[in-house]
């Protein structure tokens, strides 16, 4: 029957074998099309995380300026809200320099300085931790405190960089008052400046 040029398609009747073959079919087309769409940004993710690799790692340069204090630290933390831990304890008492990946908190060392690194092995699992402490506790005889949540993980690297001159570790959600990070940083003898007001 022709109504005005279209076709009506109603009176046209599959067999349940051919309606079942017609689903199954529409079926497949869509997961193909949602494994493709998966992989193609899969792709895409992986040749992102490449190019950043291979790019050379830029300072990241705080916009937060409140107070310039002598006192550098350097902090590296996989977690806003251990970042907000660590602003809160020494924000009004040092100069905080955040980094994102290890390959950024050498960066930040070599041209700040500081006096105190606070960092978590979890940060950047793909910039080996380990070997980042290890130079900047060992070689650049630098303070580090670890300042990680406490997981099976990183209980094997606290025993591996037990050999470091590592004295201070606090560990996330459990020991991180404000005092554990300014008890842990040396002020040069002369104890912690006064918060701002």
């Amino acid at each position: 029957m022709c109504l005005g040029g279209l076709h009506s398609y109603n009176k046209v009747r599959m067999t349940p074998l051919q309606n079942f073959l017609l689903k199954s079919l529409l079926d497949l087309l869509v997961a193909l099309a949602w494994a493709c769409w998966n992989r193609l940004r899969a792709s895409q993710e992986e040749h992102r995380a490449r190019a950043l690799e291979h790019r050379r790692p830029v300072l990241r340069l705080e916009t937060r300026r409140v107070n310039r204090f002598p006192t550098v630290v350097a902090v590296l933390v996989s977690l806003p809200g251990m970042e907000h831990r660590v602003l809160r304890a020494l924000g009004g008492r040092a100069t905080l320099r955040f980094a994102s990946t290890w390959a950024e908190l050498q960066q930040v060392v070599a041209y700040m300085a500081p006096s105190a690194i606070v960092a978590d092995p979890a940060a950047d699992w793909r910039g080996d931790p380990e070997q980042h402490l290890a130079l900047f506790s060992d070689e650049w005889r630098l303070p580090v405190i670890l300042y990680t949540p406490l997981t099976p993980q990183i209980a094997g690297i606290l025993l591996r960089l037990g050999a470091h001159r590592i004295s201070h570790v606090i560990f996330h959600r459990l020991d991180d008052a404000p005092y554990r990070f300014v008890d842990a940083i040396d002020w040069d003898r002369s104890g912690p400046p006064l918060r701002a007001a």
